[in-house]
């Protein structure tokens, strides 16, 4: 967690990555919080996050990439990125007034436009990122425009968040390996939201899984293997013609300062109306409605039925003649 570094600012900015700290060329997440830490009420028309883009050791973000931003609370602010590495947060009102710690507030701004009070602060998260190929040190640059004396008059200021990156090579950031869910694919083939743990008979889903980008990946299920898997941002392996219940191993292989890492994950689903290709009972089987047999059946002992068993014109069947 980073507090703000450079600049002056009326409102607390403070910053958390994922891993931490982040690592070249890996998946990234960012979180920042905005709450009002000092003694008077802060009302704010927006707050500009500019992320440095490129290719350069001082930059977080490789060129052409872009980041996908989520704000809470969403039903009081909104974020887009309205160019490359720019982060446009705004109040869905007019402006958002940001109360101060333990102080009863009244706001009346002097424009009579909209107010949504703030109480619990703003987070503002970067998600799914890449951060760029070189060690270094990334400076976010917030830009808040803000009044605290009931919109009489507005200021802009500026702080600087330092973000670090160091060569994952090395090993200083913990692995994220885990998470192996089965789930349902939707109409265009991608994995939804909920896990499943029981699907029809051919149904279609999808395995996913976290790990990082440079992993390496074999998929071991109803004995078959798929893999070796590499390069996946995000792991997902597609599932289809399952007819029984199956269980699923993911060995998960890394190389971290010259030694190897591996990692093993399992999950399992059933499947309804499961089909064996060979079947055998050593005890008792009991059928509670019809049994449908399309091949021979052999028995060493004998078969006891309350009805009779019938060929495909109606008529009983008698055991075999000795």
């Amino acid at each position: 967690m980073s507090t703000h570094f450079g600049g002056t600012s009326r409102l607390t900015y403070g910053l958390a990555t994922v891993p931490a700290p982040l690592a070249t060329d890996r998946s990234a997440h960012i979180d920042i919080v905005v709450s009002n830490s000092g003694t008077e009420a802060v009302l704010c028309k927006q707050i500009l996050v500019v992320l440095p883009t490129g290719d350069l050791a001082q930059d977080l973000v490789p060129a052409g990439h872009r980041v996908v931003p989520t704000v809470e609370p969403a039903d009081q602010w909104t974020v887009d990125e309205i160019e490359s590495g720019v982060l446009l947060t705004l109040p869905q009102d007019d402006m958002a007034a940001f109360t101060a710690g333990g102080t009863p507030l009244t706001v009346r701004p002097a424009s009579g436009e909209s107010v949504s009070l703030t109480t619990h602060g703003l987070l503002l998260r970067l998600k799914d990122f890449k951060a760029n190929g070189l060690a270094g040190t990334a400076l976010l640059r917030v830009r808040e425009t803000v009044s605290v004396d009931n919109g009489q008059t507005w200021e802009t200021n500026q702080v600087v968040l330092p973000v670090a990156k160091y060569p994952a090579v090395e090993a200083l950031t913990a692995d994220v390996v885990g998470d192996l869910v089965l789930r349902e694919a939707d109409i265009n083939g991608n994995p939804g939201s909920v896990p499943v743990t029981l699907l029809a008979p051919g149904q279609k889903a999808i395995l996913t899984w976290a790990a990082p980008s440079d992993a390496i990946c074999d998929v071991y299920f109803d004995g078959r293997h798929a893999g070796p898997l590499t390069g996946q941002e995000k792991w997902q392996f597609p599932v289809t013609g399952l007819t029984r219940d199956t269980h699923f191993h993911v060995q998960v292989t890394l190389k971290r300062s010259g030694d190897t890492i591996t990692h093993h994950l399992s999950t399992a689903v059933a499947v309804e109306e499961p089909v064996f290709p060979h079947l055998t009972v050593t005890g008792d089987l009991t059928v509670g409605k019809d049994m449908n047999v399309t091949g021979a059946v052999g028995a060493t002992g004998d078969v006891t039925t309350d009805a009779q068993f019938l060929d495909p014109k109606g008529t009983p069947l008698r055991g075999k003649q000795v």
